[in-house]
């Protein structure tokens, strides 16, 4: 059995277990790369502006997008019934057979399901979150955040994405990210609660962070406009207001 102790996936790794099709074979992991990679830092709508913020571009290339190999469109009436969603395809279905992922009206109120050709599993401890592709803008469509405990899992999983807009005929490009997921240690979020500073550090340290944010404040202001982006470029280089390096700068 997988992550039994003994037969544990890597702490570093996401194992991929491709389906079996009807002829007794498995789903070629070239099929599968086809439709997840991990992004690129790019993004087509960003004007050079947004790659001096590192906060975005870091955002950019976390997790694992899902693509889709053919063109698609879909509509919805707005009603809560499966058959309440129309999809369109511009391949035959023997094309389709042979194309991933596989796109479908599963759950009704709006939703499209998008199911993948293989099965995943993460170390010990390890769940997946099913989330937008960072900063890709997909037409009609929100990716529903989604949980699962996939070091456990023997099975599947899916993607569901919720139709925004009813009565409006929406078209998805092959190639398009549709949806995306990231590995989350288990308990990791739900450790984390809201504690006013005062109650972990003295005043005199308070002091100190609330004038780092003043003198980060000064030297905005007071440099000429088109130097007024030199706080950030601090940031960018991993280093504050006085100079100091960061310790573990995630940097571009």
């Amino acid at each position: 059995m997988i992550n039994d102790g003994i037969n544990d996936i890597p702490s570093n790794s996401i194992s991929i277990f491709p389906n079996k099709l009807e002829n007794g074979e498995y789903v070629p992991f070239e099929s599968i790369s086809r439709i997840i990679e991990k992004p690129s830092k790019k993004r087509d709508w960003f004007t050079p502006h947004f790659y001096r913020c590192l906060p975005l571009t870091i955002a950019n290339s976390y997790g694992f997008i899902i693509k889709t190999e053919f063109d698609f469109g879909f509509q919805w009436n707005g009603g809560e019934d499966i058959k309440d969603v129309s999809l369109y395809f511009n391949k035959s279905p023997q094309e389709m057979n042979n194309l991933y992922p596989s796109i479908v009206s599963h759950f009704g109120s709006g939703i499209i399901t998008v199911s993948m050709p293989f099965s995943i599993r993460t170390p010990p401890g390890v769940n997946i979150m099913t989330i937008n592709p960072p900063n890709y803008i997909i037409p009609n469509i929100t990716v529903m955040s989604g949980v699962v405990e996939t070091d456990n899992l023997r099975r599947d999983f899916t993607f569901n994405l919720k139709i925004q807009t009813p009565n409006v005929m929406t078209f998805i490009d092959a190639g398009t990210p549709i949806a995306a997921f990231i590995p989350v240690p288990r308990y990791f979020s739900d450790s984390f609660e809201i504690v006013e500073a005062k109650n972990l550090f003295s005043q005199d340290l308070i002091e100190e962070e609330f004038k780092a944010l003043q003198k980060a404040e000064e030297i905005r202001t007071n440099l000429k406009k088109e130097s007024k982006t030199a706080v950030d470029r601090l940031y960018l280089s991993g280093t504050d207001v006085y100079g100091n390096k960061f310790k573990d700068h995630q940097g571009p």
